[in-house]
């Protein structure tokens, strides 16, 4: 389905499409409005390798020399008898969602967009879950709702703490009082014992720890247990493996006393660590595992000189022992 506009040009592609337009998607992703890791097309793919179903599209505007201009990347689920569009993937495993659009025409092409899913896919209503809230995206589809009401509201935080460039610095940005609680439950997991915090830098060390990842993990609580699926480890699995293809994971066990105890999954992306994920064996609770492995991680990510630790979405209160302030993201919903 192609329609045209002065010197563009709205296409509806099928899924399969995923890999066939992936370097233009990655391309446009450098002109972007916003940049990030859960927009990229090999997230996008692999997600749909494991739990995609019929019923995907990426909407696109090309210019008439061909480059792509912005893309939104949409799904149509059946919910109560009704057909209603989200954005492709899962907000579980996404914590972040949006479209990807060239920054200089960013509102009409958003516009576009919408206005051309709308038309030629006819649902009965749109979804989207996890939308920055400082998304064009939001706006955008109001304007072509016709008349149809949307829906704005807060659906997570994803807590953000600013870095700098050294580990002493850092602490000297957070209060005395949180200053004061990591360096103790720091000095409380390594004193008088071995330690280490291991990475992972091969497949073969990521054939060693994703099973002590996944241990970890469901070790930390029923409702981890519960999410953690066969599926859904085989998704982490291949997702893991190809973020280390690309440089990107930053997989990383905690070991003390010649035991794993805990255990966190990363992505360091244009500068921003992103913690993804976590477990600690709750057998070694007084040893602070979970405050240790998460210290350790933006000791990493300084040393790599990110500018921002992404504690990702919920607003657990270890996060902002770290100095993390929200920010928020949407809930959008068109009926």
């Amino acid at each position: 389905m192609t329609c045209t506009a002065p010197n563009l040009v709205v296409e509806t592609l099928e899924e399969d499409a995923f890999s066939a337009i992936a370097a233009d998607w990655e391309s446009l992703l450098t002109r972007s409005v916003d940049n990030r890791i859960f927009y990229t097309p090999t997230w996008h793919r692999i997600w749909w390798e494991h739990f995609g179903r019929p019923g995907a599209y990426l909407v696109t505007v090309r210019d008439h020399d061909g480059s792509l201009e912005g893309l939104l990347p949409l799904q149509m689920c059946q919910q109560d008898g009704r057909h209603v569009l989200t954005l492709t993937g899962d907000y579980n495993v996404m914590d972040y969602m949006d479209g990807v659009v060239e920054k200089e025409r960013a509102p009409e092409i958003l516009r576009m967009l919408w206005q051309h899913a709308l038309e030629q896919l006819h649902p009965d209503g749109v979804e989207l879950r996890h939308v920055p809230s400082s998304s064009l995206l939001i706006r955008a589809l109001d304007e072509v709702s016709g008349g149809s009401r949307v829906q704005v509201e807060d659906d997570e935080v994803c807590p953000v703490a600013i870095l700098c460039s050294s580990w002493d610095g850092y602490l000297q940005m957070l209060s005395k009082k949180q200053r004061h609680e990591i360096r103790r439950k720091l000095r409380r997991s390594q004193e008088g014992v071995e330690w280490e915090f291991r990475s992972v830098a091969s497949e073969e060390d990521l054939d060693r720890d994703m099973p002590v990842f996944f241990r970890l993990h469901e070790l930390s609580g029923r409702e981890k247990a519960r999410f953690m699926t066969a599926d859904m480890r085989e998704y982490f699995c291949a997702m893991a493996r190809e973020m280390l293809r690309q440089g990107v994971l930053r997989l990383s066990v905690f070991r003390r006393d010649g035991v794993d105890i805990a255990a966190t999954m990363s992505f360091l992306y244009r500068e921003r660590f992103l913690l993804y994920n976590s477990g600690y064996d709750p057998e070694y609770a007084a040893h602070s595992p979970g405050i240790a492995s998460v210290a350790h991680a933006i000791q990493s990510a300084i040393e790599e000189q990110a500018v921002a630790f992404d504690f990702l979405s919920g607003d657990e209160p270890y996060k902002y022992q770290f100095g993390a302030t929200n920010t928020p993201t949407c809930r959008v919903t068109m009926s």
